[in-house]
C-alpha cells in the first residue's frame, strides 16, 4: 500500500471495530507488511477483513488474502492467454488489458513460440506462467503488446510494419466506463 494516510485511516477503523488500541510499533509492522501490495487490493482486503473476522487480524491474515488474490489474478490472466492462443494463434499480434501478461509471455519465449506449444504441453506452460506472474508484476514496466509472427516476419524482411493488434480483455473495461 502506498497511500499511508488511507492506510492509517483503515487501521484506525479496524482498531475501533475490534476495540483495540494500535501502538505506533504495531502500526509500523502492518505498514511494512502491506507496502509492497497495491492500494486497491489492500483496501479490498481491509473491507473484507472488517466484515468477516471476529478478531483483530494479524499481518499474516492480510498477506494470506493478498497472495491468494494475486494467485487468482495470475490464473485469470492465464485463462485469457489460453483463450487468445486458441482464438488468434501465433500470427496475430496481441495486446492484453493486463500488461503483466506481456512480460510473462516474453520471458517464456514470446507470443509465436507460446502459441506453437502442443495442447498437452500447455499445463507445463501454465505452471511456468503462474510462477512468473507475481515476479513480473513487481517489475512495473511492461511491453504494450506482443508481436505476432506476421509482424515479426514483415519487420525482418524490411517492410514497413503497421500491424493490426488484437485487443484482449479491454471490452470489459470499456463497458464499465460507458455505463
Amino acid at each position: 500500500m502506498k497511500d499511508k494516510a488511507r492506510f492509517l485511516n483503515l487501521m484506525m477503523t479496524l482498531g475501533e471495530i475490534h476495540n483495540r488500541q494500535i501502538s505506533d510499533s504495531l502500526m509500523e509492522i502492518y505498514w511494512i507488511t502491506l507496502e509492497k501490495f497495491d492500494d486497491p487490493e489492500c483496501e479490498n482486503v481491509f473491507h473484507k477483513l472488517i466484515y468477516e473476522l471476529k478478531f483483530f487480524p494479524k499481518p499474516a491474515d492480510f498477506v494470506e488474502q493478498l497472495v491468494g488474490a494475486e494467485s487468482d489474478k495470475a490464473m485469470e490472466a492465464w485463462l485469457k492467454v489460453v483463450e487468445a492462443i486458441r482464438r488468434y494463434g501465433n500470427y496475430q499480434s496481441v495486446s492484453f488489458d493486463d500488461r503483466v501478461i506481456h512480460s510473462c509471455i516474453e520471458a517464456m519465449g514470446g507470443w509465436p513460440k507460446l502459441c506453437e506449444v502442443l495442447e498437452d504441453d500447455l499445463k507445463w506452460r501454465e505452471k511456468e506462467f503462474l510462477r512468473l506472474y507475481p515476479i513480473m508484476k513487481r517489475r512495473g514496466k511492461h511491453p504494450t503488446y506482443l508481436i505476432g509472427q506476421h509482424e515479426a516476419e514483415n519487420a525482418n524482411s524490411g517492410f514497413e510494419v503497421e500491424a493490426e493488434v488484437a485487443k484482449i480483455g479491454f471490452n470489459k473495461k470499456l463497458k464499465l466506463v460507458s455505463e
